[in-house]
């Protein structure tokens, strides 16, 4: 009879087990995908790339192509800014919007691409095309007094023509 019951401890501990077991396997294969994770950093490191390939380059048209590719992330980016989660309105309050998933400042990196851009512009003697990165940093930025602000009326400044760019509202 003792035997019995200690068969029986034994078996029921056995099962237990192996459950615990499966049950911990599982686990750890249906968390999340490291190939999701990889795909995330991919798409980083493809955005960061460019922007290092754009700041790097003396090529005016890599350097073009380069920030047309941050213009269009960084406009992705605002995009996903304007998720609306249909919610009754009395839920609507509780709930924050998500948080962006991307590390770093797509626009500020934009920024600082347009104005290398620039710059190889006027170094290779095409002022209007400088001119016109330069201007479109002052515009993209017209509510801050950021350093890509300061740093576009600074090099249009340099360019002998001095645009002054007044964003008072009247």
């Amino acid at each position: 009879m003792v035997d019995d019951m200690n068969c029986g401890m034994l078996t029921k501990g056995l099962v237990l087990g192996l459950l615990g077991a499966v049950v911990l396997s599982s686990g750890c294969t249906t968390g999340p995908s490291s190939q999701i994770t990889e795909l995330k950093n991919s798409g980083f490191m493809s955005l960061w790339n460019t922007y290092a390939d754009c700041k790097s380059t003396a090529n005016l048209a890599q350097a073009t192509s380069d920030l047309t590719q941050l213009r269009s992330a960084s406009q992705i980016v605002e995009a996903r800014e304007g998720f609306v989660l249909p919610l009754p309105t009395h839920l609507e309050r509780l709930v924050a919007n998500p948080t962006s998933r991307v590390a770093v400042d797509v626009e500020a990196m934009a920024a600082a691409c347009a104005l290398h851009t620039g710059e190889l512009a006027f170094s290779q003697g095409q002022t209007d095309i400088a001119r016109d990165l330069l201007v479109s940093v002052i515009k993209l930025h017209k509510e801050e007094s950021s350093y890509y602000v300061l740093k576009a009326k600074t090099l249009l400044a340099k360019l002998g023509h001095g645009v002054n760019v007044s964003f008072n509202a009247r």
